[in-house]
């Protein structure tokens, strides 16, 4: 685990400076500008709040998904723990 963020960390040290001398820093704050004058526009639902629920939405449905989903089978049968239609069989 500790390599991975190591290895992340790297990445992103060297990806900052290749940003810069292709201009996307500027790319990258002008969508920032977007979505904060998004959030910060009057509708008759403050934007804001529509985000805030649009996150939640998504992290209802990640869960459902993950709850709903049939089991998986084991890569090593041999280890896992019995079933019925062993102890049937």
């Amino acid at each position: 685990m500790r390599r991975k963020i190591i290895t992340a960390a790297i990445i992103a040290v060297l990806a900052a400076p290749a940003l810069y001398l292709l201009g996307l820093w500027a790319v990258l704050a002008q969508w920032l500008a977007m979505g904060w004058g998004f959030l910060a526009e009057s509708t008759l639902v403050p934007n804001w709040l529509l985000a805030l629920l649009t996150i939640c939405a998504i992290i209802v449905a990640g869960i459902l998904g993950t709850a709903l989903r049939p089991p998986r089978e084991s890569a090593y049968p041999e280890t896992s723990e019995p079933t019925d239609k062993d102890a049937a069989g």
